[in-house]
């Protein structure tokens, strides 16, 4: 067997992959991260930033993200970088009819018996919150717990700190196959070369099926593109991280949804303001292959529903819009963990619309499993074997 290049390689340089680098380096493993583009190129690049408990369900997916929320929390000061982190900004999911409202009420109660602080508002005192929001609407769910973060600045931080530790990183390199010695993964075969490692992570976002079929594993995991808007930057307007009602609805209700085209495009909004002041507007959540291309009905329909719940944005200047992917898996769960029958192979994979908010203790939980081999919680709800069929 030829020299071995690390002791881990990484497959995808997103905020996942580089959570998982800089874990891994921190834990004193010498860790190759390969990524086919830039960093940031994929989902990362093509979010929002919102690190939410509330949009998360009740039960283990609200546990995971309640537990990232703590490492986020001290994740600045160990990386000795601005992440444009802030902690207890609040969320709003805004409730436009009495079904949200009461659909987001029912959630609400699971929540707060999962442990997270949150409440519903009439109107009036959402409004008190988030002032622009039209007087028309019927409520919102609030946490004040949520927070947000700048995705680009994370994912170079976590490299820069990795680097220092060891780390070494191959851009514009494509995987285009898993070196295999039996059942064993043992490397990769890429677009520069093959290279050697005793654990491959595939932590690929949209693509991580792909990855995972060269190792001989079948995910189904699917882009699922998201379209958005952005704003020239205005005065501050947005002071939480918001998203409609209709949000919950679409993610974890579909059958719920009666508007042909909200259903077809999975058309909602999520809306945030930058530091320098441009609004973000989301979001589609649509089956379009890995076509990246915005539509004039997506983009209307999204800036429909969103001018409806606050107004102001009719008279706002939009100077472009774009989309990324969302790597949809079917029970709404990310892929965590070694794969039974397939030594040396690692999934961190399938977060869909919560990656920026799990990253942090997805990176922490990789290094568990490969340096401990075992996590400090339970996480058997996350594992890759749990499609396996009996």
């Amino acid at each position: 067997m030829n020299k071995k290049n690390a002791d881990v390689i990484v497959v995808g340089g997103g905020i996942i992959g580089s959570a998982v680098t800089y874990q891994l380096s921190k834990r004193g493993k010498k860790v190759l991260m390969i990524e086919k583009g830039d960093l940031c190129a994929g989902t990362t690049g093509a979010c929002d930033a919102y690190i939410t408990p509330h949009t998360k369900a009740p039960g283990f997916h609200l546990d995971l993200c309640l537990r990232s929320q703590e490492v986020w929390r001290t994740l600045e000061k160990e990386l000795n970088e601005e992440l444009e982190f802030e902690d207890h900004c609040g969320g709003l999911q805004v409730c436009q009819n009495q079904m949200e409202y009461d659909l987001c009420s029912a959630n609400s109660e699971k929540l707060r018996a999962g442990g997270l602080e949150v409440e519903m508002l009439p109107i009036e005192e959402a409004r008190k919150i988030e002032p622009a929001l039209s007087v028309n609407l019927t409520g919102a769910l609030y946490c004040p717990s949520a927070g947000q973060v700048n995705p680009f600045k994370t994912v170079y931080a976590y490299m820069r700190n990795a680097r220092r530790l060891g780390a070494e990183e191959l851009l514009h390199t494509e995987v285009t196959g898993m070196i295999m010695d039996g059942p064993q993964v043992v490397g990769v075969h890429t677009t520069r070369g093959d290279y050697y490692a005793d654990i491959v992570v595939d932590a690929a976002g949209c693509w991580g099926g792909q990855i995972a079929k060269m190792a001989g594993c079948d995910f189904d995991i699917r882009p699922r593109r998201g379209q958005l808007i952005i704003s020239e930057p205005v005065a501050p307007l947005i002071h939480t991280t918001m998203q409609t009602g209709m949000y919950m609805i679409i993610k974890h209700h579909p059958e719920l949804i009666t508007d042909e085209r909200v259903k077809r495009l999975g058309i909602g909004y999520c809306i945030e303001q930058t530091k320098d002041g441009t609004i973000i507007i989301g979001f589609t959540r649509e089956f379009a292959g890995y076509d990246k291309s915005t539509t004039l009905e997506g983009i209307e329909g999204i800036l429909d529903i969103a001018c409806r719940h606050i107004p102001t944005l009719r008279n706002l200047h939009f100077i472009r819009t774009f989309s990324g992917f969302r790597p949809y898996v079917p029970d709404n769960m990310p892929i965590i963990g070694p794969v039974d029958g397939v030594p040396g192979f690692f999934m961190a994979a399938g977060h869909e619309g919560d990656g920026i908010a799990l990253s942090a203790i997805t990176g922490v939980l990789i290094a568990e499993l490969v340096v401990d081999g075992k996590a400090h919680f339970n996480i058997d709800a996350f594992s890759p074997n749990r499609f396996k069929k009996s």
